[in-house]
């Protein structure tokens, strides 16, 4: 509770300046924004070329059943993106350009740290709030320029972003982590999406309007992601490089012309990484208490496919799509070596309600396997077999998640996104009874 006052106090502060300059759009149920036009001021500022974002969401998530600690309880997250978003040409007059920046702020408590997971195998991605993370602080996520020449047909984008804003990018319809975001950066343990931004820069070329092809180069900095070296955009704490390639089909299908998204990529970052089994010589460094066999790089990829199947008449946009998504890890250095989910989406399920849309994903999350045959090996030099000794060390082989939703807009600013979430074998451990899980997410765009 005192967090949620404290969320509340800040959002106050926030929009205080805002408030005092709304007029009588505010609130209004048909406006884009809560806190609507500022008297007119941001209709000016929006034509001039400045599009201010504050966007505040919060997550709530209650375990009902199961889970390492089944003391039931609530918890807590809350995200605020502050940004702006720059046309150049009509500021400066550069030609077919645009700059952005935002800053992401992060506050709460992780059910799934809290009650779900076993603190000695933590959950390979599936957190039950996927706003939680990275620390309760401020995060510089986006600072960057980018231009498109050629009728738009070629585009560079350079500065600080998460890689995962263009790369294996599919959105986020769901409240688990597992289901929301670029997949690559689940497992893979070096490639950050939001809110952490890394300096680097993309460029994308589509000869066609159905085919695009794209590489991307970045700086490798975990200490962004901490607490405090989220702005010490100085490269402190740089380790290595990230560089990904992605190609991109979007067809349409049918007379009906439904869209779709199909992608394929890959990344490889060249920081030194250990191996989770072997030592230099090949065997497992538990045994012979020598170091890990260090790596002079790790890679992944990651296929990703999403389809429109049906359509309304009034809105074409709505109806039932299908997804799929897979994302491999270097079996070398990752603890999981490969997540795949498969979901629907059916947008405007009523025809009172178009901008609404109910949501079912299953994700599967593998451990690794040599990993798994370091914990057996540890296990067993120390003689514990019971799971319930505090040495034991679980042996992980995967973990499963299922979320089914109902996404309510109730504005253009305001969504509702009640949910049941489904984890069995947090972490891999299949000695954990499956959790159940309430939650709810609100997002509004003051």
């Amino acid at each position: 509770m005192k967090k949620l006052i404290k969320s509340g106090t800040m959002l106050l502060v926030l929009l205080h300046p805002l408030l005092a300059m709304a007029n009588d759009t505010l609130f209004s149920p048909t406006a884009k924004n809560m806190t609507g036009e500022w008297g007119g001021v941001r209709t000016d500022l929006r034509h001039h070329g400045y599009d201010f974002t504050l966007e505040y969401n919060f997550m709530t998530a209650t375990n009902f059943s199961g889970g390492y600690d089944r003391d039931k309880t609530l918890r807590y997250s809350d995200q605020y993106i502050l940004g702006v978003d720059m046309d150049l040409e009509k500021i400066f007059g550069i030609h077919n350009s645009e700059f952005k920046a935002s800053v992401n702020n992060r506050n709460g408590r992780d059910l799934t740290q809290d009650r779900l997971q076993d603190p000695r195998a933590p959950v390979m991605g599936s957190g039950v709030q996927s706003n939680y993370g990275r620390g309760e602080t401020w995060h510089a996520t986006q600072f960057w320029f980018k231009k498109n020449w050629w009728d738009k047909k070629l585009d560079l984008k350079v500065g600080l972003m998460p890689p995962g804003e263009d790369f294996d990018n599919n959105g986020c319809f769901f409240q688990n982590l597992s289901l929301c975001g670029s997949l690559a950066g689940h497992g893979s343990g070096v490639w950050y999406n939001t809110p952490i931004g890394q300096w680097g820069g993309r460029i994308k070329y589509s000869p066609t309007p159905m085919l695009y092809l794209q590489a991307g180069a970045f700086q490798y900095n975990p200490n962004y992601a901490t607490r405090h070296g989220s702005f010490e955009l100085d490269g402190t704490g740089h380790l290595g490089y990230m560089y990904l390639f992605e190609v991109g089909y979007l067809p349409v299908f049918g007379a009906a012309k439904l869209p779709g998204v199909w992608k394929i990529g890959g990344w490889y970052n060249t920081a030194d990484a250990n191996d989770v089994l072997d030592d230099g010589n090949g065997d497992p460094y538990v045994l012979t208490h020598q170091a890990a066999r260090r790596h002079g790089g790790r890679y992944g990829g990651y296929l990703y496919v999403v389809q429109q199947m049906t359509h309304s008449i009034r809105h074409r946009q709505n109806g039932l799509s299908l997804f799929g998504h897979l994302a491999m890890n270097d079996k070398e250095t990752a603890t999981m070596d490969y997540q795949i989910q498969v979901g629907a989406i059916y947008k405007g399920p009523f025809a009172s309600r178009p901008q609404d849309f109910i949501s079912f994903g299953v994700s599967k999350m593998h451990a690794n396997d040599r990993v798994a045959r370091r914990a057996q090996l540890l296990n067993q030099m120390w003689g514990i077999d019971d799971y319930d000794n505090p040495l034991y060390v679980p042996v992980r082989k995967a973990e499963y998640v299922a979320e089914l939703h109902y996404s309510f807009r109730l504005t253009p600013w305001m969504t509702v996104r009640p949910n049941l979430q489904l984890l069995a074998h947090p972490g891999g451990s299949e000695e954990i009874k499956d959790a159940w899980v309430f939650g709810n997410q609100v997002v509004v765009k003051f």
